[in-house]
């Protein structure tokens, strides 16, 4: 299939076989016990390591006595009988085809006893392989001088070569004021080599993470030695490095990278240069797709691709190694090369553009599985593409055993091998029904998505339901946007001007691709909530067994035809409802969390600024998933408690973060603590913030209003100390207020100026609508609007009668999440010009109405999910 070698990057010439021909699954045993035992390793202690090690060795004694005896028995004599390769008997599994050749009766037990010896064994050896090898080659940091400076963090100078490009950190918040310059920090993969803190000198080759800030750290090529100061930092749970390295200054370069990576960084950067012209967002996605430079790539249009499941473009995989190998085996055959001949280019041409594309884990992995596949060109053997993948997995998890444990590996891993065991037959079985290429594109498509599926349900953020139309309707663009690309890189190096003309013939597909990655990911329902964590995985494991199993009957396909047909047809009759939410033009959405906070301006398209996060990180996560947001510039903590910040790891991982704003009391100490080590593990900076500091993202602009003093001795010193923000989204200001209580209330209606800083059109109303609430700051406001945050069937009476009675004297209409679920607020967009990025935010309240309860000048108003109405 067509489809199929592009992905796994074996494209080459094969003898046509039956779908239905067995795979030689033979490899994938040893495959899975040396990718199993690797991944077990890289996070253990060499002991531990050594224990398995030995516990394996032990256990293969019985199963190679076993194995000895069988064919002793076998053969009648101490000679070992000739392996008989599985598969090539007869239906009884005796190799001449005589179900009893030595009439004892015993029939197959004589061939399936010493198999299942041998499988075993080979199991046992090669766990026992990947545990060792995994063990060797991630203990350097856990002993030692080494790990004694780490967990010291001591300042140090460090020798390191760079083993990756480096990589923008996650996206700083812009405009949070005052207005500054902030250098972008970068993440630096190097090889420690020497480090020498004080006395002490270390040795060494260790892998570690780098974080430079400044100039110089963005040009860095693989291959770069050089020399940091700074100081240790201990890596974060689950990293399979040594150390990070916090630098306090530029690099110092020691000699320059090798001659092929300098021509290797000159063609990547020609492929961007070229690509600089075209229009945004297309001109990062060209070098994405041909060498899986995201550099450039933009952040939306980046969440857009994963959204619609298309992510996989931007990481250079099966199809551009395919693309690069035929290209070199046709180079090769113009020029009369022999078989040998033309395996050995394509190997050059290959390995020329690992170097190019940088040795990532999907690269890795169709690279191995291209070579293993010129290998059996130049032997004249027909291409196995199972047996490939399964010894590209042995090979690159015994050689780099922390590929064990990369995601993009496993993803690349799973869906390579969903296409080959699947995808053929259900091509067959859809060719019944559909034009041929269609069905092939269809069978691929579903075939990766489905193998996917636990893995990606285990990482979290949802399943999408769109990934597999998404990547039919995108598979026609993929290789003319590849293939040109490729031109382009190639032409750039002798011809930029040229070169810049054939992007913009490339910019063709890539409009399509964007086009439909955008189309799809905003679509509603597009992803679908599920859990994340291993019941997640079992889960979707579960369904895809099932589908898988039902999709194999014929009954069981029309059955699945006539539910997706019922399914549209039910989606037809209730899309307009569904797809309501979130209303058009929402500026912030009160998420329904329960007893807790959580609040969401809109930013931008997939951007959006937090205020608080809830008391469910599930809650949370599904919250903004609906809403469509997929990064979040900035997220403020108004104050510690639980209902307010336990929902953290529901988007810190899972979601690109710039920055967490916290203010300045730090208790409870408890909570303080978890934000930090919630915080530390996703590499987010906090940042303490106080009253006169504002801040813009995007389409948000905020000022903090209190507090101007710590407060001590209150009801509840948290609450009162809670940040008070007035937000300007669009043409709607939003009063948020935390929990603050009737004592901090009062103490921002002492001056004249702090009361006009409270006018809002719309008020969140304080500490779930408590009793503890002074009516003149209710009133202060002059909001039309009140949004409670509240559980519904809370133990604390929220909201109390008399606020809801104050509120109403007020004139304000107000909305519960108890109740109404989710609230939108709505509002046309700010006027064109107005929050330029660095601008500083308009004074609270300078338009807003002078006296309490007066109409706005906005047409703001509410919308109420479980009611869908407006007020």
């Amino acid at each position: 299939m067509v489809a199929v070698g592009m992905e796994t990057g074996l494209a080459l010439p094969q003898r046509p076989s039956p779908a239905a021909a067995p795979a030689d699954a033979r490899l994938v045993t040893p495959a899975l016990a040396a990718w199993g035992g690797a991944a077990v390793a890289v996070h253990w202690s060499l002991p531990d390591a050594a224990l398995v090690l030995a516990a394996a060795a032990v256990l293969t004694v019985p199963a190679g006595l076993l194995t000895r005896a069988r064919r002793r028995r076998h053969t009648g004599s101490g000679r070992i009988a000739a392996p008989t390769p599985i598969g090539d008997g007869d239906a009884d599994g005796d190799a001449d085809g005589d179900a009893d050749a030595d009439g004892d009766g015993d029939g197959d037990q004589d061939g399936i006893l010493p198999t299942a010896a041998r499988v075993v064994l080979t199991a046992v050896v090669f766990l026992a392989a990947g545990v060792l090898a995994g063990g060797l080659a991630t203990r350097p940091g856990d002993r030692g001088p080494l790990a004694d400076l780490v967990r010291q963090g001591v300042p140090m100078t460090a020798q390191a070569v760079v083993t990756d490009d480096p990589r923008p950190a996650a996206p700083a918040a812009p405009g949070v004021g005052p207005p500054t310059a902030t250098p972008t920090t970068f993440v630096v993969a190097v090889r420690l080599e020497r480090v020498i803190a004080g006395p002490v000198v270390v040795r060494l080759r260790a892998s570690a993470i780098l974080l430079g800030r400044g100039a110089g750290w963005g040009d860095l090529l693989p291959s770069q030695h050089l020399e940091v100061v700074g100081r240790f930092a201990v890596p974060r749970a689950g990293d399979t490095v040594a150390a990070v390295v916090l630098a306090t200054g530029a690099p110092r370069l020691r000699g320059d990278p090798d001659a092929l990576q300098r021509f290797a960084g000159r063609l990547r950067a020609g492929l961007r240069d070229a690509s600089a012209g075209l229009p945004e967002p297309r001109r990062g996605l060209l070098p994405a797709l041909v060498v899986g430079d995201v550099s450039g790539l933009d952040e939306d249009l980046r969440a857009d691709f994963r959204s619609a499941g298309m992510s996989h473009l931007t990481a250079v995989s099966g199809g551009n190694v395919a693309v690069v190998t035929a290209s070199a085996l046709v180079v090769a055959a113009r020029a009369r090369r022999g078989l040998r001949g033309r395996a050995a280019g394509g190997a050059a041409a290959l390995v020329g553009f690992v170097v190019l594309a940088r040795p990532s884990a999907s690269v890795l992995r169709a690279a191995v599985m291209g070579l293993i596949g010129l290998a059996a060109l130049a032997a004249g053997r027909p291409r196995a593409v199972l047996p490939a993948l399964a010894a590209s997995v042995t090979v690159l998890v015994l050689a780099q055993p922390t590929l064990a444990v990369s995601v993009g590996f496993a993803l690349s891993v799973q869906a390579t091998a969903g296409m080959i065991v699947f995808a053929a037959g259900w091509h067959a079985a859809l060719a019944r029904w559909l034009p041929d290429r269609l069905a092939e594109v269809l069978a691929v498509a579903a075939a990766a998505q489905l193998a996917c599926m636990p893995l990606l349900a285990w990482i979290g953020g949802g399943l999408s339901l769109v990934a597999i139309g998404a990547n039919v309707l995108a598979v026609a663009a993929v290789p003319a946007a590849t293939m040109l690309g490729v031109l382009v890189l190639v032409v750039a190096a002798v011809s930029p001007p040229l070169a810049r003309m054939l992007a913009h013939l490339a910019d063709l597909p890539c409009w399509w691709l964007v086009t439909v990655a955008r189309r799809c990911a905003h679509l509603p329902a597009a992803t679908v909530g599920w859990p994340a964590g291993v019941l997640g995985a079992g889960a979707a494991a579960l369904a895809a067994l099932v589908a898988v199993a039902v999709l194999r009957r014929r009954w069981g396909r029309r059955v699945a035809t006539a539910a997706v047909v019922g399914l549209l047809l039910a989606r037809c009759a209730v899309v307009e409802r569904f797809a309501s939410w979130p209303p058009a033009g929402w500026r912030l959405v009160a998420c329904d969390v329960g007893q807790g906070d959580a609040l969401v301006l809109s930013a931008g398209p997939g951007s959006a600024v937090l205020v608080d996060a809830g008391p469910d990180p599930d809650l949370l996560a599904r919250c903004l998933n609906e809403l469509g947001v997929r990064r979040l510039p900035v997220i403020v903590l108004s104050h510690l408690h639980a209902d307010h910040v336990d929902g953290l790891p529901g988007v810190l991982g899972r979601l690109p973060v710039g920055e967490v704003l916290v203010g300045p009391l730090r208790e409870p100490a408890g909570q303080w603590r978890s934000v930090r080590r919630w915080a530390d593990r996703a590499r987010v900076p906090l940042r303490t913030i106080g009253a006169g500091a504002w801040g813009r993202a995007g389409a948000v602009c905020w000022t903090v209003l209190a507090p101007r003093i710590i407060l001590h001795g209150t009801d509840s010193d948290p609450n009162n100390d809670s940040l008070v923000l007035s937000a300007r989204v669009g043409a709607a200001t939003i009063l948020l207020t935390g929990d603050v209580e009737a004592t901090a209330q009062r103490l921002s209606l002492g001056r004249p100026q702090d009361r006009a800083g409270l006018r809002a059109d719309v008020l969140k109303v304080p500490h779930h609508g408590s009793a503890n609430q002074d009516p003149g700051f209710l009133a202060a406001s002059g909001a039309r609007f009140a949004l409670i945050s509240v559980g519904t069937g809370n133990d604390y009476g929220h909201p109390a009668a008399s606020t809801l009675r104050a509120l109403n004297r007020a004139g304000m209409a107000v909305a519960r999440t108890d109740r109404d679920g989710a609230l939108a607020v709505v509002a046309p967009a700010a006027p064109p010009g107005a929050g330029q990025p660095g601008q500083r935010c308009p004074e609270p309240g300078t338009d807003r109405p002078d006296r309490p309860g007066a109409p706005a000048r906005n047409p703001v108003s509410v919308v109420r999910r479980r009611s869908g109405e407006g007020s």
